[in-house]
């Protein structure tokens, strides 16, 4: 019963989404980093580093396991930077952001 309420609620047209591959497990294991590309944070129980896809999965579900399409974040940076401060938005330019801070953090005075 829990399981048919569960996948009614979380069906695919409901959600307007494509289902995950099941790929995926596999992929963001071997892609996700140790720590934060962007500001060096290290992932830890109560606050895990999250795997990011560029282009949104939802809009773009062909590049869901594209090594070019994601990049890891903490959280506070995944929402700030890479969603641009709003889940419904993206930063098509977050490699070039994180380059850009990496080199900063790197030269830091």
């Amino acid at each position: 019963m829990f399981w048919q309420l569960y996948e009614w609620l979380f069906e695919r047209e409901r959600l307007g989404g494509a289902r995950r591959s099941s790929d995926w497990p596999r992929f963001r294991r071997k892609q996700i980093k140790d720590e934060c590309e962007l500001c060096g944070e290290k992932g830890a129980l109560l606050s895990p580093l999250e795997l990011h896809h560029i282009r949104p999965f939802a809009l773009f579900p062909a590049l869901e396991c594209s090594p070019q399409n994601v990049a890891t974040g903490c959280r506070k940076c995944h929402l700030k930077f890479y969603h641009l401060g709003s889940f419904r938005s993206y930063n098509p330019q977050i490699k070039a952001d994180i380059e850009q801070w990496q080199n900063k953090r790197k030269n830091r005075p």
